[in-house]
């Protein structure tokens, strides 16, 4: 049930990243990246699938 759970927030979080429509500040923009940049090695030591979106963020320079 908790890998149901876990689909069920990463669908959501991605369909609101795709969804944003409103502009980011570059602080916001930096936010972002950065976590980005943390689910990316949190997904690797846990074994997990990182989305290429998460992927493409991690990697924008700042």
């Amino acid at each position: 049930m908790g890998e149901a759970l876990h689909a069920d927030r990463t669908r959501s979080a991605d369909a609101t990243h795709e969804q944003s429509a409103a502009p980011l500040t570059r602080s916001e923009r930096r936010v972002k990246v950065e976590a980005a940049k943390l689910r990316v090695v949190l997904d690797q030591r846990l074994g997990r699938a990182t989305p290429e979106w998460v992927n493409v963020l991690a990697e924008e320079k700042l």
